[in-house]
């Protein structure tokens, strides 16, 4: 396997760390092309932000992919695997699974935030893209396999082996008839559907995540806290996402504090430890300080227990909604949320959240509880 890795206009640690990266894992490659570029500009001239794709921008990446795509032909490589950097593999089988494929164009399903991931079921006349029946039973799992769509980005796989992948190109001036817009990936769709070449989404496994593109007007802070929440479901999904020691450096944890608040209290099942740990690593990644409170295990309660802690039900109690005595579980869930109300009551204010929570944007959160609560609070 060889590396083709091109890099500029950067105005982070990305030089940086791509460097130390490639001294550390050389001599696993047949051999390492790169260009690895630090001279001003960090931007195009006509760009307004590190967000904007300027026609400058565009024209620059079309250059360097088709470039990449030409470079494999001339050296016979078998494959080109074209892979943004703002993409997490969680499966190490990943290349291994599209190759076994045979397949002349393959993408692994990567998940987003919502329902955005790395292809496209329909597109417009205008060369938009255009929801169809189809996508949601793909990215939600209802149908599994490799599926023939009008588009993948991202992280594609082209077999150099087959004859049809000789028409693949980049470049809309190698299309005959091109109509649509400066655009490396559309160009791509374009060029396969004119030579007759499909490419194919694979969901057959869970292979990993990217982050949403982000807007001309949007921060790279939006950024920075789109790749916190996929670590986060990342972690609850597959387990949490370690970096290495050689690259802990460039992302170290945040300082942990309460968000403002006087307690963080998480209540668990001591039989469930699994999920203790996922709870403590989500709370390490967001900077959460947080008391772990040992959960009442309904399994363990019976009825003579409740008698001798002096806890009776209500003659005729029935749960509104499932019509029914409370069960065993449900008293011990109130059990372990009274203790906790035994810890906090001299505060005399309790904010209580129990739910399954998409963190996202805790410095917003923070600031919302304070202007909410002004005043000491438990959590």
């Amino acid at each position: 396997m060889s590396l083709w890795i091109r890099s500029d206009h950067n105005e982070d640690n990305t030089l940086k760390i791509l460097r130390l990266w490639l001294s550390s894992v050389e001599r696993l490659y047949h051999s390492i092309n790169t260009e690895l570029r630090s001279s001003n500009p960090k931007r195009f001239i006509d760009e307004s932000s590190p967000t904007q794709w300027s026609p400058l921008r565009f024209d620059h990446l079309i250059k360097l992919k088709e470039e990449a795509l030409v470079y494999a032909r001339h050296a016979w490589a078998d494959f080109i695997w074209f892979l943004d950097a703002d993409v997490l593999l969680t499966n190490m089988d990943t290349l291994k699974d599209m190759v076994a494929r045979d397949l002349t164009v393959s993408s692994p399903m990567l998940r987003s935030d919502g329902l955005y991931s790395n292809f496209w079921c329909g597109m417009t006349e205008s060369f938009y893209y255009k929801r169809t029946e189809d996508y949601k039973p793909i990215l939600q799992l209802e149908r599994i396999g490799c599926f023939e769509v009008p588009m993948v980005h991202t992280a594609v796989l082209i077999n150099l082996r087959h004859q049809a992948s000789q028409n693949l190109t980049f470049v809309a001036s190698k299309v005959p008839y091109y109509s649509g817009p400066k655009d490396d990936i559309i160009t791509f769709a374009l060029a396969a559907k004119h030579f007759g070449v499909p490419l194919h989404i694979c969901n057959e496994a869970s292979y990993g995540y990217f982050t949403l593109p982000l807007e001309e007007n949007q921060s790279l802070i939006f950024d920075e806290a789109q790749l916190v929440n996929i670590r986060l479901e990342a972690i609850v999904d597959h387990g949490d996402l370690a970096l290495s020691e050689l690259m802990a450096p460039f992302a170290p944890p945040p300082e942990r504090d309460t968000l403002g608040l006087d307690k963080i209290f998480m209540i668990n099942l001591k039989r469930r430890p699994d999920r203790r740990l996922k709870m403590m690593q989500c709370f390490n990644q967001l900077g959460i300080e947080a008391i772990n409170v040992e959960a009442v295990d309904g399994r363990q309660l019976n009825e003579s227990l409740l008698e001798s802690m002096g806890i009776r039900m209500l003659p005729n109690y029935e749960d509104p909604y499932h019509k029914r005595p409370l069960t065993m579980g449900e008293i011990g869930c109130f059990l372990s949320h009274y203790k906790v109300w035994q810890k906090v009551r001299p505060l005399n204010y309790i904010h209580s959240q129990s739910c399954r929570l998409c963190y996202f944007c805790f410095g917003a959160l923070q600031t919302n509880l304070a202007n909410l609560f002004p005043f000491n609070i438990g959590i």
